[in-house]
């Protein structure tokens, strides 16, 4: 009698512990949950890789034969206010070229790489922030600017290698993006956004080459800059 009496006093005993500790871990959840959304200030960092959609009319081009670049933005959302500021820097390269040549009886290989860039200014609108699928808009001002930058880097290593800018040009970007962001973790969110601009001429760098000398040749003729462009990543929010 005396053991069934232990054994029910000690299976009682460990349902009360057992209760207090659920009990006890979903009051921790409540209070960091809790903690989280009464944060003052959230800072999103996003990296993402992104293509250029230059042609709205054939999006599987992207699908198909993606020019990938990177994509890196950052976002300061503060409680109470509607929209949060922030930015977006982006590169992308568009063609490679790689030639060996022989300057001055020193051997080597020059790297020539056409490219864009931009940088944005972000203000964004989000709903449902505190939620696991949070859409968002975006206006978007900014430029953007089409490179050219190239390294000659000699066999032999006690040359120093040489790294140049031989064009650069900018012109300026508006207009909006769209977004979601889908909870992976607290802190980690899958993003995928679509952004849509206007943006003046810029002239794009045809016929790239390298001469005998080491110079790079091209030419530029007027172009329109793409429409928008698509990006996908993780955003990591503190």
């Amino acid at each position: 009698m005396k053991k069934i009496s232990f054994l029910l006093l000690s299976i009682f005993l460990l349902s009360l512990t057992s209760v207090a500790q659920t009990t006890s871990d979903n009051s921790d959840s409540k209070k960091n949950k809790k903690s989280k959304n009464d944060k003052e200030v959230t800072r999103i960092f996003t990296f993402s890789a992104m293509s250029d959609i230059h042609n709205e009319g054939n999006f599987d081009v992207v699908f198909d034969s993606p020019q990938l670049g990177f994509d890196f933005s950052y976002i300061k959302q503060v409680k109470g206010k509607m929209f949060s500021r922030g930015f977006s820097l982006g590169w992308q390269p568009i063609d490679t070229t790689n030639d060996s040549i022989n300057i001055g009886g020193f051997p080597g290989t020059l790297k020539a790489t056409n490219q864009m860039v931009h940088a944005h200014y972000t203000l964004r609108l989000a709903v449902f922030r505190n939620s696991g699928i949070q859409p968002y808009v975006e206006g978007i001002v900014g430029a953007k600017g089409a490179a050219i930058t190239s390294s000659y880097n000699y066999a032999m290593s006690e040359q120093d290698a040489v790294n140049e800018i031989p064009y650069f040009a900018a012109t300026w970007n508006y207009g909006y993006a769209a977004g979601i962001r889908l909870r992976a973790t607290d802190f980690i969110y899958v993003d995928v956004r679509y952004a849509r601009i206007q943006s003046g001429d810029l002239k794009r760098i045809i016929n790239m080459s390298i001469d005998e000398m080491g110079e790079v040749d091209y030419e530029t003729d007027i172009w329109k800059v793409p429409v928008g462009y698509l990006r996908a990543g993780l955003t990591f929010s503190f």
